[in-house]
């Protein structure tokens, strides 16, 4: 196609959504902003009729629906965080979100026949059927899956909870060289809810007396989750201090944060402020715990640079009001709120900018939405400074990889992938915060130790 055709072909499709955008925006919107003062609906219209009369080859649909989507997300590029959502992805992004899908229950490797098994959820669909961990799925609805990728293949795995699939698996392991061998057996799944767990404890420091507590991201399962944990934990056996892990924690659901966030903060304590020019875009979290049995436990929140969004959220409020010690290192630095908006009857939605959060104490370190420059990924000078900056070098970083690697493998019945790694591994930012807990319990020994003292006169 020639330049200046698929300019053409850009802006007539780019026109189209345009107007389907501005005709699907609710009563509010009106036709004050900055686009609709610079739209020239006579451009728009000559452009269309001039592509569907003139234009040398007739679109086929999915070459229209290509264009249609790549318009879109090159009209809400204000900055890396803005996106159209078609309806399959948004589809997607509702079920990662809600932290649960209705599946198999199986963590699987693409292999040239199908689906290699590495791991399958106890007590879920695949277990309950009879699928072990080693297995390939050759066939999923009657159809072959060798020379499909995982995009292909997923949606005849996924469906409604408590349909039925048929699968045909060959049983494992398989071998070191070549395809797996065997007859195929046909296995009748009943498709379940999923939920993954989204946060990790172990036991840690003299006697476990201290309590490590990763969370991977926050999802609308994730504050349950934590509840439940810690309940069951802090029965078990006395927590005298917890890590709070929120390393490689890339954010998810604000809502989430902030009730993770008030288990450690008094009734009333401010954990965020949202700012921003929209209806609702502006308002304050509050904590609403009160008396929460967690105010008072000795708490290390551990950060690094891939610590985001919700992450600093959390964060910068246990910062601010003094509440626990941050350690590791600075922060990513994504200080920007995004909303989606579900668009009405199309299945798709929007993605878009609408808000900066603040600290407590009113700190926001995101720089403007265009042109930033980015240092390691992350823009230059972003990010939660730690009370104590402890940087991990490569060969750390990559050993704490593995290490979560395994614990995680653990919930999927999975293979220890990395077997020379012990469970009981401490990294150099998680020494330092034992330290610090242990220095803590010591400190206040002491001070119920003193007497009172007296007073003059």
């Amino acid at each position: 196609m020639r330049p200046g055709i698929a300019i053409l072909l850009s802006t007539a499709i780019l026109a189209l959504l345009l107007a389907f955008l501005f005709a699907s925006r609710g009563a509010g919107a009106g036709t004050q902003g900055a686009a609709a003062k610079h739209w020239d609906e006579t451009i728009e219209t000559f452009i269309r009729r001039k592509v569907a009369e003139t234009y040398v080859d007739e679109l086929d649909e999915a070459t229209a629906i290509d264009a249609f989507e790549r318009a879109m997300d090159a009209y809400v590029d204000f900055d890396a965080y803005c996106d159209y959502i078609p309806p399959k992805e948004y589809k997607q992004w509702k079920s990662d979100t809600a932290g649960r899908y209705a599946g198999l229950g199986v963590k699987i490797n693409s292999v040239e026949e199908g689906l290699h098994v590495v791991g399958v959820f106890p007590g879920g669909p695949a277990a309950l059927a009879g699928i072990k961990v080693g297995d390939t799925i050759v066939r999923a609805q009657d159809q072959l899956l060798a020379g499909l990728d995982v995009d292909q293949i997923t949606p005849l795995l996924k469906g409604t909870p408590g349909s039925k699939v048929a699968v045909g698996i060959l049983r494992g392991p398989r071998p070191e060289k070549g395809p797996p061998t065997g007859t195929e057996q046909v296995l009748t799944v009943t498709r379940g809810v999923i939920r993954p767990p989204t946060v990790f404890t172990r036991r840690v420091g003299p006697d476990g007396r201290f309590l490590q507590l990763r969370m991977t991201d926050f999802t609308e399962a994730t504050a349950e989750e934590f509840d439940r944990l810690m309940d069951g934990l802090t029965k078990s056996k006395p927590v005298h201090g917890l890590i709070l892990d929120l390393r490689h924690n890339g954010g998810g659901v604000l809502g989430v944060a902030v009730r993770v966030a008030d288990r450690f903060l008094r009734k009333g304590k401010l954990v965020v402020r949202m700012e921003g020019r929209g209806r609702d875009a502006t308002k304050n979290y509050i904590a609403l715990a009160g008396t929460d049995k967690h105010l008072e436990l000795p708490l290390v929140v551990l950060v690094d640079e891939w610590s985001a969004s919700a992450s600093e959220v959390v964060a910068g409020a246990l910062q601010d009001h003094r509440r626990g010690v941050l350690v590791g290192s600075r922060t990513y630095g994504k200080f920007l709120v995004q909303s989606i908006t579900e668009i009405p009857r199309k299945g798709a939605a929007v993605k878009l900018t609408t808000s900066r959060y603040y600290t407590p104490s009113g700190r926001s370190y995101q720089g403007p939405a265009k042109g930033l420059v980015r240092v390691a990924g992350r823009p230059a000078g972003a990010g939660l400074v730690p009370d104590i900056v402890l940087d991990l070098d490569e060969d750390q970083q990559k050993k704490l990889l593995r290490h979560w690697a395994n614990e995680e493998g653990k919930a999927w019945d999975e293979i220890v992938r990395w077997p020379d790694i012990a469970d009981d591994w401490v990294d150099p930012q998680l020494t330092r915060a034992l330290k610090l807990l242990e220095g803590e319990l010591v400190l206040q020994k002491i001070q119920r130790g003193r007497r009172p003292s007296r007073r003059n006169g």
